[in-house]
């Protein structure tokens, strides 16, 4: 479910985007950015640091949607992906 949600956020609405959905773009993206490297990885001291990153990357995260739930944000004001079921637009950030 998460997955969806952040693919949602992380589409450009045609409005100026606020600063909370421009946080939770830039934390996805870096997401995505340590799983790639983590998955090029083959020292152990590098891996266990993409381990950290992403761990405290997904604590922001968290955060940032908890922030967005109490503003009232959904991701139903947001284009969904291709292959979204309807359903999921009435989902909260």
């Amino acid at each position: 479910m998460e997955g969806v949600i952040r693919k949602a956020i992380l589409k450009t609405p045609a409005e100026e985007p606020d600063e909370l959905l421009t946080a939770i773009r830039d934390v996805c993206a870096r997401i995505d950015n340590v799983n790639a490297r983590f998955s090029m990885e083959s020292d152990g001291d590098m891996i266990e640091a993409c381990i950290y990153e992403l761990e405290s990357l997904r604590a922001h995260y968290r955060y940032l949607l908890r922030r967005a739930k109490s503003r009232g944000l959904t991701a139903a004001r947001y284009p969904l992906p291709e292959g979204v079921p309807e359903g999921m637009a009435e989902e909260s950030v």
